[in-house]
């Protein structure tokens, strides 16, 4: 929960008659009375709660940087004060200067070192800082001076959640409905953690009764779709998983052109723009074989550095970059499930994306004539994604692999990540090609590789779907409740004929995934 610090003041004079009355106005949403007020207060009032109270004002008026201003000079008036340190660090906040904000309500919470609310707003302003651990120390305290308070206990399991304690954040969650049934938000948080323990089953029962509540909440419908994928109810997945299109800053292009309804062209064009991660696109980019026979032009949008990949995509579009014509209609790549179909994973019968034979021929001599089983690797996938802290591998875990006799390690990790190879002690056993590959485009020597060796071994990331594409044996170690796309079980995966998945048993149990990988390497052949 955030709110202000109440702290009481009593005067007798016209000054706090003025106070009082503008107080009373802002509470009841009188603004233009309570801004009045205030103003004649601040003649003869001291300064600070004159411009306290018009800074909250501005505040609620909607007017931020106005806001800021005069709470920075309250606070300058009267540095002590923590209500007006509180109010200041909720609209340093607001405007996005996080720093500042903690730094305030720091200052609250040492001055107040038991109040729950002061405790609370500096865990609420730590985890927007990206500084979950932290919060859930303030916040935990804070619940254990007010357990009757469910805001408090939802910010909680919000901050627990940011630290991926999922356990603890469904906990804190249950608390919250525990004391108000009807906290809906509350209600939508444990089932995205639930989802994220792998109980889809009793996320999914949550998500909907959220999205019920908030049918218009596009963040309530886009987790409910994370849930429908994951359980395999693609149809209904697919349709919720437009609500992204509604969400603000979400990785999606802005385009100025009509939606597209999945209709007939009728000599119109089409911009089909890629969306979201580089994997998302090289897996999606599979449904742009059924927009064959709509009778206009399709143009696909793609990453720049994906352009030369896709130039051996087999597709019936034309690829265009940031440059691209203006087109009638638009649409975004991971829409065309739900407006085209099928919804249900499909393969398209052959590998959809072709390496560039000149590649190919050119890593075939720098790769041939060594012998043994010749096994890639790659580990680490974007760390600014959100979820790479447990989808990426440590290189370390991988030593099972470099055990086997006979195998050769080639390195196609490319830049983030390849410094680990200098921290294993089999790292002299790698061949790492990080420096000479993919310089002129993302994947275009990764592609034309996995084609020539025995196996590429990966975690999570987009060099899967890449070799899944072209059709190569990939073998994708996962974490034990993976992303969405490879379901809750299962050794294989419909999207890839070529590739084979090895699931953690237990969360952060690799070890147990690169013996079962190793053990399969041992036994090639026989």
């Amino acid at each position: 929960m955030e709110d202000t610090i109440a702290i009481a003041a009593h005067r007798s004079d016209a000054a706090a008659d003025r106070l009082a009355e503008a107080r009373a106005h802002l509470a009841a949403g009188r603004l233009d009375r309570a801004e009045a007020a205030a103003q004649k207060a601040l003649r003869r009032a001291p300064e600070a709660e004159a411009l306290h109270l018009l800074g909250l004002i501005a505040r609620d008026r909607g007017r931020l940087p106005r806001a800021v201003q005069l709470l920075e000079k309250a606070a300058r008036a009267a540095p002590d004060s923590a209500a007006v340190l509180c109010d200041l660090g909720l609209a340093y906040k607001a405007a996005g200067r996080i720093d500042e904000a903690i730094g305030c309500q720091r200052r609250v919470a040492e001055r107040l070192p038991d109040s729950p609310m002061a405790l609370a707003n500096l865990g609420s302003a730590l985890v927007a800082a990206g500084r979950a651990a932290e919060a859930v120390q303030s916040l935990k305290r804070a619940a254990a001076l007010a357990p009757a308070q469910p805001e408090i206990a939802y910010n909680l399991g919000n901050a627990l959640a940011a630290a991926g304690e999922a356990q603890e954040a469904a906990v804190a969650f249950r608390r919250v409905l525990e004391l108000d049934p009807a906290h809906v938000r509350a209600r939508m948080n444990l089932g995205i953690v639930l989802r994220e323990l792998g109980r889809v089953v009793e996320a999914t029962g949550l998500l909907r009764a959220a999205h019920a509540v908030m049918p218009n909440n596009a963040e309530a419908e886009w987790n409910l779709a994370l849930a429908l994928l994951m359980s395999g109810a693609w149809t209904e997945g697919w349709h919720a998983y437009e609500a992204r299109r509604r969400m603000a800053g979400f990785a999606i292009r802005r385009v100025a052109a009509a939606p597209w309804d999945g209709t007939a062209l009728d000599g119109r064009t089409l911009l089909v723009h890629a969306e979201q991660g580089l994997g998302d696109t090289i897996q999606s980019i599979r449904w742009l074989s059924r927009l064959a026979g709509l009778n206009g032009t399709v143009l696909f949008q793609a990453p720049q550095s994906l352009r030369r990949l896709l130039a051996g995509l087999d597709a019936p579009v034309q690829l265009v970059g940031d440059d691209a014509p203006a087109a009638d209609l638009e649409v975004p790549l991971m829409s065309l499930p739900h407006l085209v179909g099928p919804a249900e994973p499909f393969w398209p019968g052959r590998p959809y994306l072709t390496p560039d034979p000149e590649r190919v021929a050119r890593w075939r001599h720098e790769l041939g004539g060594r012998g043994g089983l010749t096994v890639a690797i790659a580990w680490q996938g974007n760390p600014n994604f959100r979820g790479d802290r447990t989808r990426s591998v440590p290189l370390a875990a991988m030593a099972p692999l470099a055990a086997v006799p006979g195998v050769r390690l080639v390195s196609l990790q490319r830049l983030v990540g390849q410094e680990q190879i200098a921290t294993v002690p089999w790292g002299g056993r790698i061949t790492d090609l990080g420096p000479a590959i993919d310089v002129d485009g993302a994947f275009a020597d990764t592609a034309a590789i996995t084609t020539l060796v025995d196996v590429l071994v990966t975690s999570d990331t987009g060099t899967a779907h890449v070799a899944g594409a072209v059709g190569a044996r990939v073998w994708v170690a996962l974490r034990d409740v993976p992303d969405w796309r490879w379901g809750a079980a299962g050794g294989t995966t419909p999207w890839y004929p070529s590739m084979r998945l090895f699931r953690q048993l237990s969360p952060g149990d690799w070890a147990s995934v690169f013996d079962r990988i190793a053990e399969k390497l041992a036994k090639w052949g026989v």
